[in-house]
């Protein structure tokens, strides 16, 4: 609280502890409030108009480049129209005109801090909540009922390849992800009557290509406006698509690498078999079993290399079956 007048600090200090369990600490000009701005934590500022060195619009003016966001509520006794004017635009969160009732300007005074600091506090906490929207991987956009986009952040922008949000906003989601994969015969309609959805789709770029996604989005509710929202969340999943076509195939053609000479090495083992039954030549015998044993070892170099594969292609496979199937 700042104001040349010590007296006043005292009466504030009695007042304003009496309404709520503020911790006060006071200084006697708007140089050594700022002083102590720059090495203190406060959650509000309280301060008079009239003072030497540096009256309180101009201190609000200093106050509003070292921090955009504290409350700060200008308490005098001027009541001219042109300084209230000015303290709410250069930032004042509110006015209170000192008068000859301590305890009804006192009780205005308190109002108006505990207001300022709420409303400062709501306004910090949206913006760290558009900021993790902003910063996130994900895109990220919102509908509203009828299905036009209202709001998009960057990750969004560079996935889709736009230059700016305004090329976007107020477009239909089609504009976002391929019409021929249904999304106003799908997705829009299953919104109206779910509420959610989640599924792969085909992004659009602007230039054209596609990239594959996976999608989700959920139906809010404000309470204020008393308007249905949907809010949409999605990632670039055409690496990952490509790398599970690329592991499928390679599983493909190691099984059939494994199953061809495994039938062989069967086929040869029933024909040992029957010779041996039939009485035949053992030297004949036994040279047949070294192929298969050959073969059968070859078989079992072949299921490492696809042991190993596997081991690398799945990250969620647990310790003890990766060292089994790297051993």
């Amino acid at each position: 609280m700042v104001d040349e007048e010590p007296e006043i600090l005292e009466i504030a200090s009695i007042y304003l502890k009496k309404y709520n369990d503020y911790s006060i600490e006071k200084a006697y000009s708007a140089t050594e409030a700022l002083s102590k701005l720059c090495n203190n934590t406060y959650d509000a500022i309280v301060s008079d108009y009239e003072m030497p060195e540096m009256n309180g619009l101009d201190f609000l003016r200093k106050v509003r480049d070292l921090n955009p966001f504290i409350p700060f509520i200008i308490f005098s006794g001027k009541g001219r129209e042109q300084v209230v004017h000015e303290a709410f635009m250069y930032g004042a969160d509110g006015y209170v005109q000192k008068g000859k009732n301590p305890a009804s300007q006192f009780i205005e005074l308190n109002h108006q801090i505990d207001i300022a600091f709420k409303k400062r506090n709501a306004e910090c906490e949206l913006k760290m909540k558009e900021h993790a929207l902003e910063v996130s991987f994900n895109g990220i956009f919102l509908l509203d009922e009828k299905g036009f986009i209202t709001y998009i952040n960057n990750a969004a922008l560079l996935l889709h390849k736009y230059k700016s949000k305004d090329e976007i906003i107020g477009e239909e989601l089609s504009m976002l992800f391929d019409p021929i994969n249904s999304c106003h015969n799908r997705i829009i309609p299953g919104l109206s009557e779910t509420g959610q959805y989640f599924g792969e789709v085909k992004g659009l770029k602007s230039d054209g290509n596609k990239f594959d996604a996976q999608l989700s989005i959920i139906k809010i509710y404000n309470k204020m406006s008393k308007e249905s929202y949907y809010f949409g969340s999605y990632v670039d999943i055409t690496e990952k698509k490509e790398a599970e076509k690329a592991l499928m195939e390679f599983l493909t053609e190691a099984a059939r690498r494994l199953k061809e000479p495994v039938n062989h090495i069967c086929r040869n083992l029933s024909e040992a078999i029957n010779d041996i039954e039939n009485g035949k030549d053992p030297e004949i015998i036994k040279m047949k079993l070294s192929v298969q044993l050959k073969n059968s070892q070859q078989v079992i170099e072949n299921l490492k290399e696809l042991n190993k594969a596997i081991s690398r292609g799945f990250d969620y496979i647990p310790d003890e079956c990766r060292d089994f199937l790297t051993r």
